[in-house]
């Protein structure tokens, strides 16, 4: 064997690690374009909107506050049109219009402050169309 031979095949660590970013890149950056161009179904509103909603809604102590509701819409995505419903024990308010077939909706269990020094459970619904 030569005495050369054990140094052949080899690179330094800072070329390889050069090239090994440069690949990562060019992959990056070929994703990222390929995202953009092509073309994309309608985003799923509801999940965003209905944890928007509820931080309008809740107080500091996390629990939903009935008088805030007519405040609700302004959480809305813009462009958007919503409707928010808080129902808890037989008391159901609802804000925004009636929603076409195929709005996008979705809804959680909320802690509800019905009147001061009572609060029940109840259901956050939010409703999202175009």
């Amino acid at each position: 064997m030569l005495p050369s031979s054990q140094h052949r095949a080899q690179t330094s660590p800072v070329a390889a690690l050069t090239a090994l970013f440069v690949v990562c890149a060019a992959l990056s950056g070929y994703a990222t374009v390929l995202d953009r161009s092509l073309p994309t179904a309608d985003r799923d509103l509801a999940p965003a909107t209905l944890e928007n909603v509820e931080s309008t809604l809740a107080d500091d102590t996390g629990t939903v506050n009935l008088s805030r509701i007519s405040s609700a819409p302004a959480a809305c995505p813009d462009g958007y049109s919503c409707r928010i419903v808080v129902a808890v024990d037989d008391e159901r308010r609802v804000v925004g219009p009636d929603a076409p077939a195929g709005a996008d909706s979705e809804s959680t269990r909320v802690s509800v402050r019905i009147e001061p020094g009572r609060v029940g459970f109840g259901t956050l619904r939010v409703e999202v169309w175009q």
